[in-house]
């Protein structure tokens, strides 16, 4: 096994047993998306148009969304709070393989957390997705996570620029659902606000699983995964540039805090 995915398979096993451990993660990860979507399913369930459907795409994105933000965006400090960051940057390995493994682990959750919505719905409030294109679904929410993975790797490293990442992660979890159009569609907000949600790789999987739910083809949703994967690419390479300034600065000055 080449050495890079070795240590992002032990990064991620370590971040599963974290997780196992330390359950505190479940409410705002687990517990609230479901909460969310049951409330608006009771809402909403049985008025016309595709409010049901929102409510459901809605709660899973914000399952994979609060574990990219939190988790990633809580890499570094959760390092300097277990007391090993100085050890994992003394390391051979380099600390963007391990930020990545947490990513891929926090992305796996909220994809787990999806499905169970999604099934949830189906069963207990009778939501019809008969007409859903399964393949083009299924390609969408795999998609969805792998490029929140990757914009999980560019919140770690932004993270490392404030002092108290959770001041960062409380604000910036709601103001991007809002932005990405989770339980609602982003042509409702103003053309600057519309502009500005599509910088993010989650407005994209909304789209394709909304269209995935309508019966839309896999070719028809190409343009709109092409688009995502293109923006969860790019957020991998800045924030492999944020890490290894991070790294460079530590080793330069033997600081682990923001300036």
């Amino acid at each position: 096994m080449p050495n890079g995915i070795r240590i992002i398979y032990s990064a991620f096993r370590m971040a599963m047993l974290h997780w196992i451990a330390d359950p505190q993660w479940v409410i705002p990860n687990i517990i609230a998306p479901f909460v969310f979507t049951i409330v608006a399913l009771t809402l909403f369930g049985s008025s016309s148009g595709p409010f049901g459907l929102y409510a459901v795409l809605g709660g899973g994105m914000m399952g994979v969304w609060g574990n990219t933000l939190y988790s990633s965006g809580f890499a570094i400090e959760f390092e300097k709070w277990q007391g090993t960051l100085e050890e994992v940057l003394a390391a051979p390995s380099k600390l963007l393989h391990v930020i990545a493994g947490r990513s891929v682990c926090n992305a796996l959750l909220g994809l787990i957390n999806m499905v169970a919505i999604l099934a949830i719905a189906a069963f207990l409030y009778g939501v019809d997705f008969s007409q859903a294109n399964i393949i083009t679904l299924v390609v969408s929410v795999f998609l969805t996570a792998f490029t929140m993975a990757g914009y999980g790797l560019l919140i770690g490293g932004f993270s490392f620029y404030f002092r108290d990442p959770m001041i960062f992660a409380n604000i910036f979890t709601f103001i991007l659902l809002i932005f990405c159009g989770v339980n609602f569609p982003v042509s409702y907000l103003p053309p600057i606000a519309q502009y500005v949600s599509y910088a993010f790789p989650l407005t994209y999987g909304i789209e394709a699983a909304r269209a995935a739910i309508a019966g839309s083809s896999l070719l028809d949703v190409l343009p709109t995964l092409g688009w995502q994967v293109l923006i969860g690419v790019g957020s991998m390479f800045i924030g492999y540039v944020f890490f290894r300034a991070f790294e460079n600065t530590a080793r330069r000055t033997g600081r682990l805090e923001a300036q």
